[in-house]
């Protein structure tokens, strides 16, 4: 019996310790992961919004205290102006790992502009890659009808004739479909859940990074869309027909002033140089855009300009693997650099 007790008041010693180290590594997520809530929809700009008015850090890769504006983007608060840009792009543009500042969205504005206004909007969204945003296209101009321009902005130009052509496949627009419909509709239960998110980030760092474990082990390392090696094969016939056919889709829709962005990925090699990966579609980019007058900046020139005169490495943060991960604030000013060149 005295045995038992001891049993007892051991696993009771271990849950009461588990218990001090959960609510001790909660408290610290606050500062370094406590990410923003997302509220999902179907026919829109974007796939979603992250929660109106709300705020996250993110401390895992850079640091970042997210700020997000009324209407769900990573927008500062400040009057939209009547000749604005719409800013539209993955994790990259969203810019969660970047002082809101010092993204390319908020340093092309402070470079055109001087009047406090917000002439560059930002509805980047994590995972809305090139093809999804292309998909998205009727929600941007539904949405942001009276936008000056649109500036797409892509790490990847690997896309085969089949994901080209699903890009023209529209998700719709619903003008209903907004963030603060979208908060008005939710059930006690989400909210209860967004209350417990935001309560125990810890929980979701976990999940994080667990589905980050179980992502690993079902790719055979490296992404295709990068692999070089996997695009090996030339890009002629039906490649360039479906990109010209996706250009005038897209210069069908609208006569506003479109940039697409692209920033490649890169490699730090053993001797130290910097190694573009590309896929050599970028010439084909650059000739179908122009015939269908959309602007193709391309940042392989200013990234190596940079590397070589400068060491300067567009990807990466100092507590990550440098020229892995998201591009820095550095490839932010100089993506900002360049569109300032095209703006119209």
């Amino acid at each position: 019996m005295h045995r038992f007790s001891d049993i007892i008041k051991q696993i009771l010693g271990w849950c009461v310790a588990l218990l001090i180290a959960f609510v001790i590594c909660n408290i610290l997520c606050f500062a370094i992961y406590d990410p923003c809530q997302e509220l999902t929809r179907e026919h829109g700009a974007t796939t979603g919004y992250l929660l109106p008015d709300s705020f996250g850090v993110y401390g895992l890769e850079g640091y970042c205290i997210a700020g997000i504006d009324e209407n769900g983007y990573v927008n500062r608060h400040a009057e939209r102006a009547q000749d604005y840009y719409v800013v539209c792009g993955a994790s990259h543009t969203e810019g969660l790992f970047i002082p809101r500042d010092l993204r390319y969205s908020d340093r092309l504005n402070d470079m055109l502009y001087d009047d406090d206004k917000l002439h560059v909007v930002n509805i980047g969204k994590s995972g809305n890659y090139f093809s999804v945003v292309l998909q998205h296209l009727d929600g941007i101009l539904g949405e942001f009808d009276d936008a000056k321009g649109i500036i797409i902005e892509t790490d990847s130009l690997a896309y085969d004739t089949k994901a080209l052509y699903d890009s023209m496949t529209q998700a719709g627009y619903d003008p209903d479909e907004n963030a603060s419909n979208i908060m008005a509709s939710l059930s006690g239960r989400q909210k209860l859940v967004i209350k417990v998110k935001q309560a125990f980030p810890l929980l979701r760092l976990i999940h994080k990074q667990y589905y980050t474990f179980m992502e690993s082990r079902t790719k055979a390392g490296g992404s295709d869309i990068l692999d070089p090696g996997f695009w090996q094969s030339q890009y002629e016939g039906d490649f360039e027909t479906a990109l010209g056919d996706l250009m005038a889709f897209i210069r069908s829709k609208t006569d506003k002033q479109v940039i697409i962005l692209y920033h490649p990925a890169i490699s730090l090699e053993a001797d130290g140089s910097m190694k573009i990966l590309t896929n050599n579609a970028e010439p084909y980019y650059e000739k179908v855009c122009r015939e269908y007058d959309i602007d193709f900046v391309d940042m392989t020139e200013p990234f190596i300009n940079a590397y070589v005169n400068g060491h300067v490495i567009p990807y990466g943060f100092s507590n990550t693997t440098p020229g892995d991960g998201h591009v820095n604030s550095a490839a932010h000013e100089m993506m900002a650099e360049e569109l300032a060149k095209v703006i119209r």
